[in-house]
């Protein structure tokens, strides 16, 4: 029984694998003067469209070259970028291949996956392992906060970084990036993609409007209620209205649970908007209003 078991786990992989992997590229890229090179992996997210990581294409120039498996290298050339999450969006006429689904579901802690890139320039590896943490955070390229991430002990290697992690359905859980140990990586989730791609490709770069405040998550002393997000810092003129301590409940209707809902609550079309923000302060729940700038 369990060798039969092993065998149906071991040809599943391998459809599944066989099946993703024409959903994927490898990159390459030049510096103007031709003094720096980088190389990196990506994967087709819709019409000639191919995602990566930022840091692959930073300081590079276009053209890109994008060698899609099993055929003939392409042209690609960026079209948007958001390095805080550490995301571009690569535009390659001619691409063939079908896209992968985004798992729309949030992952869950021990759940299998399978990391597929070029590692050190090893086309059309994979490796496979678990979903090890959740909710990871880790420093973008440009030194701000890539909030939610994924952790894994797959095994991802330098060239592995803009490739798919995904799930045994084929689905898209994250992308893939270096993390700070060998079985210790990390992969932007597909919930960040999911919400700055569409905008990169609408606008080539996100828009996000600021309340001026700083915020961190708190946790609970009380057994009975959830962990909150607390202003720990009002850095604009607007401190008469907001004040360090209050605890965020909504912002514009949208509950406020975790860091991420804030900066996901204050999109582009929040600017220079009166913006309606439930605070929670000395026991009392708040309502005020508060104009957004651009951040």
């Amino acid at each position: 029984m369990t060798v039969s078991i092993l065998k149906k786990l071991n040809r599943e992989l391998i459809d599944l694998v066989e099946a993703i992997l024409p959903s994927t590229v490898t990159l390459s890229a030049y510096s103007e003067d031709l003094s720096d090179s980088s190389s990196g992996s990506g994967w087709i997210y819709s019409d000639e469209i191919i995602i990566t990581n930022f840091h692959v294409i930073d300081g590079m120039v276009d053209p890109i070259t994008v060698k899609p498996v099993g055929s003939a290298a392409l042209i690609g050339k960026v079209i948007g970028s958001d390095p805080d999450n550490d995301i571009a969006v690569l535009r390659v006429d001619g691409l063939k291949g079908l896209p992968i689904p985004l798992e729309t579901e949030p992952s869950r802690l021990g759940e299998l996956c399978v990391a597929i890139g070029s590692p050190h320039g090893l086309r059309e590896s994979a490796s496979m392992g678990i979903i090890s943490g959740l909710s990871r955070q880790r420093q973008s390229p440009v030194g701000g906060i890539i909030e939610e991430m994924l952790q894994t002990d797959a095994s991802v290697n330098p060239g592995n970084s803009g490739g798919p992690l995904i799930n045994i359905q084929g689905q898209l859980v994250g992308m893939n990036t270096m993390g700070p140990a060998e079985t210790v990586n990390l992969a932007v989730s597909a919930e960040t993609i999911a919400f700055i791609v569409p905008e990169l490709i609408a606008h080539g770069k996100i828009a996000r409007a600021s309340l001026g405040i700083s915020v961190a998550a708190r946790v609970s002393s009380l057994p009975a209620e959830h962990d909150h997000i607390e202003i720990t810092r009002v850095n604009s003129k607007d401190s008469e209205v907001l004040k360090k301590g209050d605890i965020l409940k909504t912002i514009n209707g949208k509950p406020i649970r975790r860091r991420i809902d804030v900066v996901r609550s204050l999109g582009r079309e929040a600017i220079d908007q009166q913006i309606s923000v439930e605070i929670m302060r000395d026991g009392n729940v708040l309502t005020v209003l508060i104009e957004a700038k651009a951040k």
